[in-house]
C-alpha cells in the first residue's frame, strides 16, 4: 500500500527585507537544535525496536552544546519524541525564540519508511503502522512546518533513518538527503546513507560528533561549513564501513553554510578546536600519464610527483594538491585520513582526487 500524504496548509514566511538583503547579509545569530532518537516504539513489532538511537541521540546533543557551540538543544527520545510534541516545540516555543539570523538544525536517528517508492517517511514514537499517513511526518510536510514555524534563515537537517526490516512488507528505508525539497536561503541536508543502502547502528553518529568537534575543520580556521562536514563524512563512514554506507548530500545545498562556528570561543580560550592526531602511513596519489603534479601534506614538503608518488608517515588532514593537465593548472584539497591510493583526475573541467574507500 502507498500512503498519500495529507494536504498542509502554508501560511507566508514573513521576511526582514533591507537593501541588497541576501545570504551575504546575514548577520550570524544563534544556533538552535532539535535531536529527536527513538529506540522504544509504541506501535511497532519488537524486531523493529532499535538498540542505540534513544543513547545515539543523547550524544549528539551533548557534542552540538559542548564541542559545536549551539545556544539552545532540545533533546527528544522515545515517549517525549512524538509527532505532536515536535509540532507543539516548533509551534509554541521556536516560532517565538528564532530570529531570521538564527541557524536551525534538526537531527533525527529512528526509524523511517517511503524511501524505496517516492513517499519517504519519518516514523515517530507514536506513529502507527495502519495510519502512516496521519501518524508520521512525509518530508515534504516536515519541512515545509519547520519552514512555516522556525523563522530561521539558515537550516541544517541530518537524518540517520535507514534500518534492516520491514513493515507490512515495507522496507524501513526512510529519507535520503536528496529526497528533502530545498529549505531556505541557506540550506545543509544530508543522511546517513544512500538510496537503498542500511546504516549500521552507531556509525553515523559517532562520524557526525567527530566532525562537529573539530576533525572537519581542515582549514582550522574555527568554522565548520557544510562543504567541510560533508567531506568529512563521506570519507570517514564509508572507511567505518568498509565502503558499505555512503551519506548522501542534498544537490542544493550551500556548501559555505556555517554549521559550527568556534572563533569567538577559541579567542576566549574556552574551546580548543582539534585536529585528527593520528598518522598516515602511506598514501599514493596517481594522475593519468602526461601531466605532472606537486602535493603538500601535512608536515611534508611539497614534492613533484609524474604521474604519482607516495607520501609516507603525514599526519592526518588536508592535503593541498597543485597540478597541469594538458597545459592547464589546477588546484584542490582533498583529506587524507587513511592509507591507500587517492586517484585524481579532471572530470568536466574539475579536478579532484576520489580517496581509496569511494572507489
Amino acid at each position: 500500500m502507498r500512503w498519500l500524504p495529507r494536504p498542509l496548509l502554508l501560511a507566508p514566511l514573513l521576511m526582514p527585507l533591507s537593501a541588497g538583503a541576501g545570504t551575504d547579509s546575514v548577520v550570524p545569530g544563534r544556533r538552535v537544535a532539535i535531536v529527536v532518537g527513538i529506540s522504544s516504539y509504541e506501535k511497532l513489532p519488537p524486531e523493529l525496536q532499535l538498540d542505540s538511537s534513544r543513547s545515539e541521540a543523547a550524544r549528539v546533543a551533548a557534542a552540538l552544546e559542548q564541542s559545536a557551540g549551539f545556544d539552545e538543544v532540545r533533546l527528544l527520545t522515545d515517549a517525549s519524541a512524538t509527532t505532536g510534541n515536535l509540532q507543539g516545540i516548533m509551534v509554541d516555543e521556536l516560532s517565538k525564540s528564532v530570529q531570521w539570523k538564527d541557524l536551525f538544525l534538526f537531527y533525527f536517528v529512528g526509524q523511517g519508511v517511503g524511501g524505496d517508492y517516492g513517499d519517504p517517511r519519518l516514523l515517530f514514537y507514536d506513529s502507527d503502522p495502519e495510519a502512516l499517513d496521519t501518524t508520521s511526518f512525509a518530508v515534504k510536510d516536515l519541512s515545509a512546518q519547520i519552514q512555516k514555524w522556525v523563522p530561521a534563515s539558515r537550516y541544517v537537517i541530518v537524518t540517520d533513518a535507514a534500518h534492516e526490516g520491514a513493515l507490512n512488507g515495507l522496507v524501513m528505508l526512510g529519507p535520503t538527503g536528496s529526497d528533502w525539497p530545498v529549505i531556505g536561503q541557506q540550506s545543509f541536508i544530508i543522511s546517513s546513507a544512500g538510496p537503498r543502502q542500511t546504516a549500521q547502528a552507531g556509525v553515523f553518529s559517532k562520524s557526525f560528533i567527530e566532525g562537529l568537534s573539530g576533525q572537519a575543520d581542515t582549514n582550522r580556521d574555527g568554522v565548520i561549513t557544510g562543504s567541510e562536514i560533508n567531506t568529512f563524512l563521506i570519507l570517514a563512514v564509508p572507511n567505518a564501513t568498509g565502503g558499505r554506507q555512503l551519506p548522501t548530500v542534498q544537490s542544493k545545498y550551500d556548501p559555505g553554510i556555517e554549521i559550527v562556528d568556534q572563533r569567538k570561543r577559541v579567542e576566549a580560550g574556552a574551546v580548543a578546536v582539534s585536529m585528527p592526531t593520528h598518522r598516515v602511513d602511506k598514501a599514493k596519489f596517481v594522475l593519468p600519464s602526461g601531466t605532472s603534479q606537486r602535493v603538500q601534506c601535512r608536515e611534508t614538503e611539497a614534492r613533484a610527483c609524474d604521474p604519482s608518488c607516495y607520501m609516507f608517515d603525514v599526519m592526518a588532514g588536508p592535503c593541498s594538491i597543485w597540478a597541469t593537465v594538458d597545459g592547464k593548472e589546477y588546484t584542490t584539497t582533498v583529506d587524507l585520513l587513511t592509507r591507500g591510493l587517492y586517484q585524481c583526475n579532471v572530470t568536466e573541467g574539475k579536478f579532484g582526487c576520489l580517496a581509496p574507500s569511494l572507489q
